[in-house]
């Protein structure tokens, strides 16, 4: 394995460094290095996603990527350009990384510098301060608990920042119990060097929220920063994307606006493989499957699994592309009823649309959406009560009934609703009003049903057509905010 190959490697090279130079001199060398620079000062605000961009020669899996890469000048390039942290690989035999690059760029920016190699040994801790590191990259899987806990405590005890990295839920309980403050979910198998994109998603909800997350390996495309936004991360660690484009800022452009400022789309009330495959198609962030009988867009929990098989567009994903998450509506159900239903449907959100009150969401075992139906200026103090339970908000239109009305909702309660959380807008969304509905509320995500029926079925053509119209205005809108 690739990994095990690396470890050895690691091992063997130490031997000889540990000669040339003893332990000894190499902490005096990094007592004598300024005082690092602050990792957690270049993740604020904490609401956005910040870019760690990696100097990235070549990969045990890719090979060489970036033959011609300039360090420094890449390096530089990340920094005029949006990224806040830059990684350096200082592994040279399979990633063709070295500690002198390393140095380079911590001497030519501004801004903190990662060491990012297999540490399995406190000589390369202080190794990493010496040359210049303000922050360490600790992989559980190459670790035990005792290495650890040793590891991250003699960064800190010079004062260091690490980045745990994880592959698991039991390697992210192991990070969390060793002190993470930051914790990378790496997508990548270190072994097999496959990916699991769904792994951030299925391990979030156990991370702590006071901590940083950060989303490595697999971070190339609009789609995939619009996961992210999805799961809350504080950071995204990018390099192959980076150093293989032929335009390195309009990258990194791409990957903090798609990160930041797209809009995410839910197609709701799916109920065939048409509807499925078409939202699927179209780039839509997340499917709505509507549990609520009096509905006619119900459909009956049991049916969902096969109906998930049956939508080629689903369940035969091209190599690379993500699936959207699937979101449960709910209207005034008992909690065990909805937990039931998460597990035997493999929901990844549940949307409550009824009474249900903040007690209740807490009863979930999924992340809530909770719907808030706005009438007046009062209306917004309903949301602080559900904002400390909830995932997000969504903010409809008030009905008499629960369901859908195809009316509008205040957008001028919603655009101060958005001011103070991540709200979804919902009702009487059509391809004509998004645009509007974008640039005055600037909503985190929208929800739209009616809006892209005919005769009360999904349109295939209304779905592309709503979903392109907002990914061109969400790009338009953020040029209006800047």
């Amino acid at each position: 394995m690739f990994l095990d190959k690396i470890v050895e490697q690691t091992r063997k090279d130490l031997i000889q460094r540990k000669a040339e130079l003893p332990l000894e001199q190499l902490q005096q060398l990094a007592l004598e290095q300024p005082r690092p620079r602050d990792v957690l000062e270049a993740f604020e605000p904490r609401d956005k996603i910040h870019l760690i961009a990696e100097v990235k020669r070549a990969s045990p899996s890719k090979g060489i990527l970036a033959p011609d890469l300039d360090p420094v000048e890449t390096a530089l390039l990340y920094e005029r350009n949006g990224a806040s942290v830059i990684s350096v690989l200082t592994e040279p035999h399979f990633f063709l990384g070295s500690p002198e690059y390393l140095t380079a760029i911590k001497n030519a920016v501004s801004i903190p510098v990662l060491r990012k190699d297999f540490i399995i040994d406190e000589y390369q801790v202080y190794e990493a301060r010496a040359w210049g590191a303000d922050m360490i990259l600790l992989i559980c899987a190459i670790l035990d608990d005792q290495q650890l806990r040793l590891l991250h405590q003699r960064a800190n005890a010079l004062r260091m920042r690490v980045l745990v990295e994880v592959h698991s839920r039991e390697e992210a309980q192991r990070a969390i119990d060793a002190g993470a403050m930051i914790i990378g979910v790496n997508s990548r198998d270190l072994a097999s060097f496959e990916m699991n994109p769904y792994l951030l998603r299925d391990i979030r909800e156990m991370l702590p929220r006071n901590q940083i997350i950060v989303a490595e390996s697999g971070i190339h495309t609009g789609a995939d920063v619009r996961r992210l936004s999805r799961y809350d991360v504080q950071a995204m660690l990018v390099g192959e994307s980076l150093v293989v484009s032929n335009n390195i800022p309009d990258q990194i452009d791409m990957l903090l606006q798609g990160a930041n400022h797209s809009t995410q789309v839910k197609i709701c009330g799916l109920h065939d493989t048409a509807g499925i495959n078409a939202a699927v198609d179209a780039g839509a962030d997340l499917l709505g499957l509507i549990f609520y009988e009096p509905s006619h867009r119900y459909i009956a929990p049991e049916q969902v699994p096969a109906l998930l098989k049956a939508s080629q567009s689903y369940s035969q994903s091209a190599s690379g592309q993500v699936r959207p998450d699937l979101v449960g509506v709910f209207v005034n159900k008992d909690a065990s009823y909805i937990n039931d239903v998460v597990e035997q449907v493999g929901l990844h959100y549940v949307q409550l649309h009824g009474n249900e009150s903040p007690e209740f969401c807490q009863q979930i075992k999924r992340p809530v959406i909770k719907a808030l139906s706005l009438k007046e200026q009062a209306d917004l103090s309903l949301m602080a009560a559900y904002q400390k339970v909830a995932w997000r908000l969504l903010i409809d239109t008030p009905t008499p009934n629960w369901g859908g009305t195809g009316l509008t909702s205040n957008w001028e309660l919603a655009r101060q609703a958005a001011q103070h959380s991540k709200i979804i807008l919902a009702g009487g969304l059509t391809v004509e009003n998004v645009s509007a509905a974008i640039q005055q509320v600037q909503p985190w995500g929208l929800d739209v049903s009616s809006g892209v029926e005919t005769n009360k079925q999904k349109d295939i053509h209304k779905i592309a057509a709503f979903v392109a119209q907002v990914r061109s205005s969400s790009i338009v809108g953020e040029q209006g905010r800047r």
